[in-house]
């Protein structure tokens, strides 16, 4: 990153992104650029007219989420923040409604003033560019992820990065939390990055990208957001991908091949066919009595109070959950919503569960069997994602899992292949479901419970993730059941 009087320049960094992809050609000249300050009243800062002098909208860069608004469509929009401040932002990157764009001028109502505090290298924000609802058109979501506090340079060349790598011909996603050492492994490669950060500013300095990049032996982009715990790794061929994965040690996915690989995900989900839902009391109260709790949850008076409010009774598998599980599990590993603060949304759905780091909410409908589950960006909507009684039962092992405080040991079991499962395969002799129904609560889920070594252990397998855990009483049960698999 260099700077020239003030100015933050990045043409640099941009032509060293853009060698990695498609050599098309801006179409935005120098006198678009003038024709466009003259018609917004307002200087564009350096960063933002290199952007545009490098990349075409069209460039296969923004193929995927994030598309660069065209030139001659930039315009300013006004939105409050705290009440008592009006931003102006410009926004040049976009997704369906939202948008992230730099901050113009902020008006203080209260003193009536107009400030601008970096008009050379202004703050970033998001917002809803095509608001929906009275909430988004008066209130900006900036300063949440992937906006970080930022400013405009190093965000174009932080998100640029992660594009470019995502629009490679070959890519592999590798989930870093389930990487021994992942950030170990990564230092000790000759890695270049387009943004440069001093140590003196690191402490300082919050990212909402990490990218770099290899020039030899081969050329190869490395991008993540850091609020996601996968790390995408984009190359010309997938020769050259197979050979860095080999060479680091990493288990991967392939998200997009030129050899023919599977691809993780290529297609959604079969959407899960109406059936109707099993009680799940009995898998709840084993799993209560494998954990040592009494699994005392809400009381009767709280599910009729809370069933009168909503104007519906909850759907069973619900109303067990909430029956079964104590509230001190709210909060173990994902939010669960109390009875107390159950409410329809908009469109009627129940929304009562949110992940741990706030990515998906899951909601039930009432008088379906259906699970709805919505990214939470502030543009997807709720998209049916499984059965209520199987996802629940699934749900309150995980919550139960991850409490410190029960001392549960909760393991994933290393080199999974899914045909361990089927008959024949290494664990399908010692699984077996939990109070006879697990296996049909699974049908149309992504998650499957079983039983072991005489109910001392509980299995979890996620077909999403690919991923079998083991949930296990005390060490010496782990270690009877690493030491029956040979791990």
């Amino acid at each position: 990153m260099t700077c020239q009087k003030g100015i933050a320049m990045i043409l640099e960094e941009l032509k060293k992104i853009k060698s990695f992809g498609s050599n098309m050609e801006s179409s935005v000249k120098p006198e678009d650029i003038a024709d466009k300050e003259a018609e917004l009243e307002f200087t564009l800062p350096q960063a933002l007219k290199e952007l545009y002098l490098t990349f075409h909208p069209d460039d296969p860069a923004f193929s995927g989420k994030g598309n660069l608004i065209p030139f001659e469509e930039l315009k300013t929009y006004k939105r409050i923040c705290w009440t008592d401040t009006v931003i102006t932002i410009l926004p040049f990157c976009r997704h369906e409604r939202y948008g992230y764009g730099f901050e113009v001028s902020q008006q203080h109502k209260s003193k009536d003033t107009i400030s601008n505090h970096d008009p050379e290298d202004p703050q970033m924000w998001g917002l809803y560019i095509s608001p929906e609802t009275r909430r988004e058109e008066k209130h900006l979501e900036g300063h949440g992820v992937p906006c970080n506090p930022s400013n405009l340079s190093r965000w174009i060349v932080e998100w640029m990065g992660y594009q470019q790598t995502l629009a490679q011909p070959s890519v592999a996603a590798v989930n870093r939390d389930k990487t021994e050492n992942y950030w170990k492994r990564m230092r000790e490669l000759p890695l270049n990055d387009f943004y440069h950060i001093s140590l003196e500013q690191l402490s300082s300095v919050r990212t909402n990208f990490d990218v770099n990049y290899v020039e030899e032996p081969f050329r190869l982009l490395c991008g993540n957001i850091h609020y996601s715990g996968t790390a995408y790794f984009g190359s010309r061929t997938d020769k050259e991908l197979e050979l860095f994965m080999k060479q680091m040690g990493f288990k991967y996915v392939w998200i997009k091949s030129q050899d023919g690989h599977p691809i993780f995900n290529s297609a959604p989900p079969r959407p899960p066919q109406a059936r109707e839902l099993k009680s799940i009391t009995p898998v709840l109260q084993f799993l209560c009595e494998f954990a040592g709790i009494e699994g005392k949850g809400a009381k009767e008076e709280s599910i009729h109070r809370a069933e009168v409010r909503l104007g519906n009774p909850l759907p069973q598998p619900m109303a067990e959950f909430y029956r079964c599980l104590p509230s001190r599990f709210y909060c173990s590993y994902n939010v669960v919503r109390p009875l107390s603060s159950l409410r329809r949304t908009k469109d009627g759905k129940l929304n009562f569960l949110e992940e741990n780091q706030a990515v998906y909410h899951w909601a039930a409908e009432f008088n379906s069997p259906f699970l709805y589950r919505r990214a939470n960006d502030g543009v997807a909507g709720w998209s049916a994602y499984g059965i209520l009684d199987g996802f629940l039962a699934a749900e309150f092992l995980w919550a139960l899992a991850c409490d410190e405080e029960l001392d549960l040991i909760f393991w994933e079991f290393s080199d999974f292949e899914p045909a361990m499962l089927d008959e024949g395969g290494k664990l399908h002799p010692y699984l077996s479901p939990i109070a006879g129904i697990t296996d049909q609560i699974a049908e149309d889920n992504t998650r499957t419970l079983y039983q072991a070594m005489d109910g001392q252990a509980v299995g979890l397998y996620d077909s999403e993730e690919c991923t079998f855990w083991f949930v296990t009483k005390n060490e010496s049960v782990q270690e009877r059941l690493e030491a029956l698999f040979d791990i």
